[in-house]
């Protein structure tokens, strides 16, 4: 059975040791964690038995300090790796002095789950610097798209935030909107710089609306941040805008009965003059997506003989309905003697083809004329010498 891989931890707090133990346990890690306070006895630990890891603390109990513990470790052992853990109050190294260093600097607070990598690549002596630059994920940023910017008139607003600078007792006011553009400042801002602030804070907004969604109505948020040189008070404007007071580091403490009276009645005052855009998020409906296209399926033979053997539609066929003219009814004929009818047979058809004779009509004519009669159109017409006109 192998031996459990030995680590040693440096730190006069004791701090270190309990943080790898619990990484080693989140990991299901079996390690040996050698616990010592003193730089000089953990590099004669490290030069008397073999260690897989180093992690120190920068202020250790004696003269050497943890960078020039790291750096002796991997000289006497190198294949020990080394990782300095520094607190929050060490300073920043410079990037060009850990170039070369043989050792990984992680700073507090850290990413659990970078230092995590970090350890298992010096655990199975792996390439730690890889794993410290090369995590397996990163997260992005969510950007929230919030719609069009309300408007503010600036110069309306300046009596609000200089009333509120007085009230408060701040070294200085920044007013900004959601993108970091600074519309206002009042007091001494050239203290602290305004932009990285600004741009610092934008998250927030996101967070503010999700918040809203969870606590409902109008979200008013209050953050304060408490350093050393200055402390930071952040009050929301509305879902677009805030103000950050800016106080002294060791009075911002003292004033958060303030802040929070006067602080959030000026906030009002500006929500006032955005009016209900304040609160309005404008989002962007997606176009809908087009549909798919199907396919185009190619017909095989088989295909082709169906449609042939289809029943073939009848056109449909109208009919007009033709209407008959309705027959002329004459006027009866009154006193009309039917006895005329009775000697039809009795009559010389040869003497009517003299009726119709051109010769028998001009005889008439002549008669006529030599009676010193006149024939009229309409003799003539009835004679057929002249022709009928028509109506």
């Amino acid at each position: 059975m192998l031996a459990a891989p030995r680590v040693i931890t440096v730190d006069p707090t004791g701090s270190i040791a309990r943080i790898i133990r619990v990484v080693a346990d989140l990991l299901d890690r079996s390690i040996t964690v050698i616990d010592i306070a003193s730089g000089q006895e953990a590099l004669a630990e490290a030069r008397t038995n073999d260690c897989a890891v180093l992690v120190t603390a920068v202020e250790l109990e004696d003269a050497i300090r943890g960078y020039q513990l790291a750096i002796e470790v991997s000289q006497a052992s190198p294949d020990t790796r080394a990782i300095v853990l520094a607190e929050s109050s060490d300073p920043e190294l410079d990037l060009d002095e850990l170039a070369d260093s043989p050792y990984v600097y992680m700073h507090r607070p850290v990413d659990l789950g970078l230092f995590a990598r970090v350890m298992v690549a010096a655990l199975d002596g792996g390439d730690i610097f890889a794993a410290a630059q090369n995590p397996s994920h990163t997260a992005l940023p969510v950007v929230v798209d919030l719609g069009k910017m309300p408007f503010l008139d600036v110069e309306v607003a300046r009596p609000i935030i200089d009333t509120l600078l007085t009230d408060v007792g701040a070294m200085a006011i920044v007013f900004a909107n959601r993108t970091g553009e600074v519309l206002l400042e009042r007091g001494a801002v050239g203290y602290l710089d305004r932009e990285k602030l600004t741009h610092a804070l934008q998250p927030m907004f996101g967070t503010t609306i999700e918040m809203g969604d969870l606590v409902g109505g109008n979200t008013r948020t209050l953050h304060f941040y408490d350093g050393d040189d200055y402390d930071v008070f952040v009050i929301s404007v509305g879902l677009h805008h805030f103000l950050c007071l800016v106080f002294n580091g060791e009075a911002g403490n003292r004033a958060f009965g303030s802040v929070n009276r006067f602080g959030r009645r000026a906030a009002e005052d500006l929500v006032a003059l955005l009016g209900s855009p304040a609160f309005a998020v404008e989002t962007t409906p997606k176009p809908d997506a087009a549909p798919a296209r199907k396919p185009r399926r190619h017909k095989s033979e088989e295909d082709d003989l169906e449609d042939l053997f289809q029943p073939l539609e009848r056109a449909e066929t109208s009919y007009e309905t033709y209407e008959e003219p309705e027959l002329m009814q004459l006027e009866p004929i009154q006193e009309l003697d039917l006895s005329i009818f009775d000697h039809l047979g009795e009559l010389d058809l040869d003497e009517a083809d003299d009726l119709f004779s051109p010769e028998r009509l001009a005889d008439l004519a002549n008669e006529g004329a030599r009676k010193g009669e006149l024939i009229d159109d309409d003799l003539a017409r009835q004679l057929g010498i002249m022709p009928k006109m028509d109506e």
